[in-house]
């Protein structure tokens, strides 16, 4: 059946979420994005892909990575450890998953590598984005089905102590545009530790 074969083409991803009270703003650029034509502005959550997977991780997994991005120094504007320990995003970029999907948001200062990820997740790993981005809109090769749009301004700057990974599950509908057309189903979070010495 071709929606399965669709389906498995889209596949799981790993995500990190934000805290929902640092997202309101990008909630409002999303807005302005939909009203300035890009038609993927609602086609995803507001998470951030890491990493495309051939099957869930495990709850141990996920808490395993949690604890590993948390010891990763944010790197501020300088490559220096931020202050205030927060997740930060500069500026708006595009990630792209070969031959899946292309997100497009703010840059989030968090470098990964794959050995970041558990030894026993290693065999589910298809892709992991290196420099990933906050998703603020699906994005074909020409931004929309209009043909080029300019961006209508920068995404704005977002700072996050509180986040948490989880498990995704997406599919194309079956009735839609198969670009922008999806539903998803996120699973059971893992938050970030707390940083030591922070009382949030």
């Amino acid at each position: 059946m071709d929606t399965q074969k669709r389906t498995k083409d889209r596949g799981h991803f790993i995500i990190l979420i934000p805290h929902r009270d640092s997202l309101k703003p990008l909630e409002e650029y999303r807005r302005r994005l939909f009203t300035a034509g890009f038609c993927g502005a609602y086609s995803f959550p507001m998470v951030a892909p890491l990493a495309r997977v051939s099957r869930p991780f495990s709850r141990e997994e996920l808490k395993e990575l949690a604890r590993n991005i948390r010891k990763l120094p944010p790197q501020g504007s300088e490559g220096a450890k931020s202050a205030d320990e927060k997740i930060k995003s500069a500026g708006t970029g595009l990630a792209a998953f070969p031959g899946n999907l292309t997100f497009f948001g703010p840059l989030l200062d968090l470098p990964l590598k794959e050995s970041l990820f558990p030894q026993t997740s290693k065999d589910k790993i298809l892709h992991v984005l290196s420099s990933p981005v906050l998703c603020a809109a699906i994005v074909s090769s020409h931004m929309n089905a209009g043909g080029e749009t300019q961006i209508p301004e920068e995404a704005p700057a977002l700072s996050f102590r509180a986040a948490s990974l989880a498990n995704l599950a997406i599919r194309p509908l079956a009735a839609g545009d198969s670009d922008y057309s999806f539903e998803w189903r996120i699973g059971p979070p893992a938050w970030l530790p707390k940083h030591k010495g922070n009382n949030e």
